[in-house]
């Protein structure tokens, strides 16, 4: 038999699946022709089927060199290269395969995938149209370029390019599942219910459907329907993090769970991924030095423009360089102008996308970070496993909604009234209690504070600009009675234009019709404004109402900055005491803080009786806000400073003494 002919023969074995004997005559022609490319491509090719990653890199190589000109041996080492790890060098080879046959389709897809996960989403979108563009059936790249697309904000296109791809291949959940994501990113809640209640019928098993139906009940306030859906995902996919992270956020949307459930499901959490993480023993080789300058690193994908940065900002702005020495660790696809005024503090800017836990964690152990905070670990792309790790002496929680449920989480930040020493919620961490929590810059091009508009018109304004996933059914029912208890008050609630949705709409004008409230006196806008139209809307409010027992935050805040008293009840859990801590800030919880259903009638009524109060109080609000520690990043940064110290030297008293960190629990 000559090579040509063992060749083909050891192809033919190799299609139909028996690669112990495609595999004999494959090692049979390279003992004769050591460098022959195909044999040793193929060979490398039952190498990454079986998993042997650097033995396909070797195989691949020895391919390459005996034909260099091969396009689909660049491609194949390209493609063992990944699964090594090694992703620049992938990322080299799959060019070269592009360089000697620029219309490879196949490769201009894995270059795109690669592209995408490293962060570079524009040059990931060339290539998803080239391998679109190039085999029209190709379902995943089109698919891929719709999420590429999403993400990038480009989502008309995306919804374009989706909706052509179902037309082509309508059986295809996971482009069903995408559209529906696309639909959800312009607003359009109904028809992302639509589409993800659609791949369900499909594929009632799609561990993805539900996930994503839950998420977006989860946001039109459907909470317990939301819940079925998320535990189902969560069952469906046990190993995915990102499943368990959304079921533990709406855990925090539940009114009538108890605190040993919640804590329950977030040690579940812990035991899950977390625990299997934690290393038995830790040594840092960082400087015991207690009263140096210490390291601290930031862990976030929200250092851009969004809460948790603003939040954050006016604190890193000001903290004092000979204490601390800052690193953020950002997964931050597109840094903005936001962005760049964290840079401009940092010691260290390091990009995490692309990178997996393990990764970053090995980062900041390398930076010899002292004190890591890692932020709203239960939201969008945070990364709370990086802790588990234990990259750090010292593991701090900050602006998250509840425990993270893990022993190697060191403290969670809090204050005297979101986290009262004799409250229910349970942690994990030690919660450290500032004097109060929340902090942000004054809104200087805030519109001016306009008069209680019920002083020209003939009835009270309630309203409420919160996201609809905080509008529980609770909620809803004590709004009604107070709607009640106020026959001539009307009821204005917006955010973003949800509340042009059905889906969004009808929770609310069910729950009023319950209580026979004529729909009349309800007016739910549509439609998106800018930030000073946004703002500007606060002046026909003259109350505010807090839902629970997810509070206003940042709301919370641009009501009162407008001079718009919030009225609140105060739960039982941190999320739920948000805005109770704003208002003791500043000293305005005997008023606006309830402490039942019946207290938040009755105060709701008593203030809006009082027209000259409210007036007053209204034009008071802006200064007393300024003028508080919730605008003061200095005194933050130095409470801070204080914390990061004492946590640190604690750290050194319990530490071994040969520096190794013992991990229990």
């Amino acid at each position: 038999m000559t090579v040509d002919e063992a060749l083909e023969q050891a192809i033919l074995l190799h299609l139909a699946g028996r690669l112990v004997e495609a595999e004999v005559l494959y090692r049979a022609i390279v003992q004769a022709v050591p460098d022959h490319g195909d044999a040793n491509y193929h060979l490398g090719l039952i190498a990454l089927d079986r998993g042997h990653g650097e033995d396909a890199v070797g195989l691949m190589r020895q391919a390459v060199a005996g034909n260099d000109g091969m396009a689909r041996f660049h491609f194949g080492l390209g493609n063992a290269l990944m699964e090594t790890g090694r992703r620049q060098e992938a990322e080299a080879s799959y060019r070269e395969a592009l360089v000697l046959e620029p219309e490879y389709a196949d490769a201009w897809y894995n270059l795109a995938v690669l592209l995408r996960d490293r962060g570079n989403l524009a040059e990931a979108v060339v290539g998803f149209e080239r391998a679109v563009a190039l085999t029209p059936g190709f379902c995943a790249a089109y698919n891929n370029l719709g999420i590429v697309l999403t993400r990038l904000g480009r989502t008309d296109e995306a919804i374009e390019v989706l909706r052509r791809a179902r037309a082509a291949f309508p059986g295809a959940v996971e482009l069903i599942l995408n559209l529906g994501a696309a639909l959800l990113e312009t607003g359009d809640l109904d028809g992302a219910i639509s589409h993800f209640q659609q791949a369900l019928e499909l594929n009632p098993d799609s561990a993805d459907g539900h996930n994503n139906l839950g998420l977006v009940l989860k946001d039109v306030g459907r909470a317990e329907e939301a819940m079925v859906h998320l535990l189902r995902a969560q069952e469906l996919m046990p190993d995915s993090v990102s499943a368990f992270r959304n079921l533990l956020l709406a855990i925090t949307y539940q009114p009538d769970w108890t605190p040993e459930q919640r804590f329950a499901e977030n040690r579940r959490f812990e035991a899950l991924y977390a625990a299997p993480l934690y290393p038995s023993a830790v040594r840092f080789d960082n400087d015991r030095d207690p009263g140096r300058r210490l390291r601290i690193g930031y862990l976030s994908s929200d250092l851009r423009t969004h809460p948790v940065a603003f939040n954050l900002l006016p604190m890193i702005e000001v903290h004092d360089p000979d204490q601390v020495e800052l690193c953020f660790y950002a997964e931050v696809v597109a840094p903005d102008a936001l962005s760049e005024r964290f840079m401009a503090r940092a010691a260290l800017w390091r990009s995490t996308v692309g990178l997996d836990d393990a990764a970053v964690a090995e980062q900041i152990r390398a930076d010899r970070v002292d004190v890591l905070v890692i932020l709203a670990g239960r939201f969008d792309k945070n990364r709370p496993l990086v802790a588990a790790l234990r990259p750090a002496p010292v593991q701090i929680s900050y602006w998250d909604a509840a425990t993270s449920g893990m022993t190697a989480m060191d403290a969670f930040i809090t204050d005297r009234v979101q986290t009262p020493r004799r409250g229910t919620e349970l942690f994990t961490e030690r919660p450290i209690r500032l004097p109060s929590l929340y902090i942000r810059y004054p809104m200087d091009n805030a519109p001016p504070v306009a008069p209680p508009p019920m002083l020209d018109n003939d009835y009270p304004t309630l309203g409420s600009f919160n996201n609809p996933a905080k509008l529980s059914d609770a909620t809803l029912a004590l709004w009604a009675r107070l709607m009640e208890a106020l026959p001539t008050a009307r009821l204005r609630l917006k955010y973003k234009g949800w509340f042009g949705s059905e889906a969004v709409a009808g929770r609310v004008t069910a729950a009023m019709a319950a209580h026979g409230i004529d729909l009349g006196r309800i007016d739910m806008r549509g439609g998106m404004d800018d930030a000073q139209s946004h703002l500007a809307g606060y002046g026909g409010l003259d109350l505010a109402l807090d839902p629970f027992p997810f509070n206003g935050a940042t709301t919370t805040f641009e009501a009162l900055w407008m001079g718009v008293p919030v009225m609140t009840l105060l739960g039982d859990t941190f999320m739920s005491r948000w805005s109770a801590s704003m208002l003791t800030t500043l000293k305005l919880d005997g008023e606006l803080v309830a402490a039942t259903p019946d207290d938040y009638v009755d105060k709701c009524v008593r203030l809006l009786a009082d027209p000259a109060r409210l007036a007053d109080l209204r034009a008071g609000l802006r200064q007393r806000i300024a003028a508080s520690p919730m605008c003061d990043g200095r005194l933050k940064a130095r409470q801070m400073e204080r914390v990061y110290r004492a946590l640190w030297r604690r750290w050194l008293r319990q530490s071994c003494p040969d520096d190794t960190l013992v991990i229990t629990g």
